[in-house]
């Protein structure tokens, strides 16, 4: 390592992503909450209202406005993004039954398999951007898997593969209408993980769409914060239906009868939680278009440096949730180096997800050859991307 080109690395990287942000901010994280005027007076409506559990009029403004946005008639809010997941993934019932993930996401994509009783099978990314390599995925279900019984089968262990994970990673839309043309020919379902995905678009269509279910997060770090929370979007009305029975812990309506008719869960957002998320919602188009410009900015400023670079999405419909910074190959020894020179000037970037594929409750699970994921993890990292005023 060459001391004098690693101290020029730093500087030159620290000097560009502050000009990019507003100047008068003492220290910058990777995505902080904007609680506005208007959050603040629809929070304290809530409370007027003592509506703050699973009932109240929040749950009902919050879910229209998602309808608005996604352009889909069944959405559900829940606790959490891995409470949505978890969801999709009982509903497909994918007990003993295998699960393709891509290794670059976040942990909560594989764990939401393991507590639904399924095994999750890694991925690669792609070359050009963090989504699941399209043509690994088709020649790892070519080697490792045939049709048996109208079933996707593994050829080793005889186990059902029963889905694909789409994930819309870091808010990029990945090519899902691929993904499904390819899940169809093997009899498999598919969910898409749009976790940080809301306001992303692809060929007109808002990502959680086009497959049979879609998931969204609401936690702190997403442009739309309910504190803890998340939403699913589903394409069937009775995919609908039964997980909205089975989140309410299964309770038959009645309006003084309290009984249940099968063993649910609580999953369910809360409507102080809505009112959190509605009030930042009013003003999505105005966050996206702050987003897209910190985005362009710092696209313009990394063009062409000689330390780093950022990759370019072919999608211009991305919702920018968070700009990550790639350093080159021949830098790759400078990663940890920059990201503590980088901290230490209170700018609090932070690693991409390490590969799910690494971390030690998933290294017996199988995979693919994963090579771009791994070097995206030791190159990348993901710079201050909140909505600043």
């Amino acid at each position: 390592m060459n001391n004098v080109v690693t101290f020029d690395l730093c500087k030159n990287i620290l000097r560009n992503i502050k000009k990019c942000l507003p100047a008068k901010i003492s220290q910058y994280s990777v995505h902080e909450p904007n609680l506005s005027i208007k959050v603040k007076r629809e929070l304290n409506n809530c409370l007027i209202s003592t509506h703050i559990s699973s009932s109240g009029k929040y749950i009902d403004k919050f879910s229209e406005s998602l309808k608005d946005i996604i352009g889909s008639k069944y959405i559900l809010l829940t606790n959490s993004g891995t409470s949505a997941l978890f969801c999709a993934f009982n509903e497909l019932d994918i007990k003993n039954q295998e699960v393709i993930v891509p290794s670059m996401t976040f942990v909560a994509t594989p764990n939401s398999v393991i507590h639904a009783g399924g095994t999750p099978v890694f991925i690669d990314c792609s070359k050009s951007n963090l989504n699941i390599d399209k043509d690994d995925l088709e020649k790892y279900l070519i080697v490792n898997y045939k049709i048996s019984n109208g079933e996707c089968k593994n050829k080793k262990t005889g186990r059902v593969l029963r889905c694909i994970v789409v994930v819309h990673t870091y808010g990029e839309a990945a090519n899902v209408n691929l993904i499904c043309k390819l899940a169809r020919k093997y009899n498999l379902e598919v969910i898409e993980d749009a976790a940080g995905a809301l306001g992303t678009l692809r060929s007109n269509k808002h990502v959680g769409t086009v497959s049979r279910m879609g998931v969204i997060s609401f936690n702190g770090n997403k442009i739309i914060t309910t504190g803890m929370g998340g939403a699913l979007i589903f394409k069937y009305k009775k995919d609908y239906e039964s997980v909205k029975h089975k989140i309410s812990t299964a309770r038959i309506q009645h309006n003084w009868k309290v009984e249940h008719d099968m063993v649910g869960y609580n999953l369910r957002m809360a409507n102080i939680n809505a009112a959190l998320g509605y009030g930042q919602i009013i003003d999505f188009e105005k966050i996206l278009n702050k987003k897209r410009e910190l985005y362009q900015r710092y696209c313009d400023m990394f063009s062409n440096n000689k330390y780093c670079y950022i990759k370019k999405s072919d999608n211009t419909s991305n919702n920018n949730w968070v700009t990550n910074l790639f350093l080159k190959d021949e830098f790759l020894d400078d990663h940890q180096t920059l990201i503590k020179y980088l901290q230490n000037h209170k700018i609090f970037v932070r690693e991409l997800w390490k590969p799910m594929h690494l971390l030690p409750m998933f290294k017996k699970c199988n995979h693919s050859r994963i090579i771009n994921a791994v070097k995206s993890w030791k190159t990348g990292i993901s710079l201050p991307s909140s909505y600043y005023k």
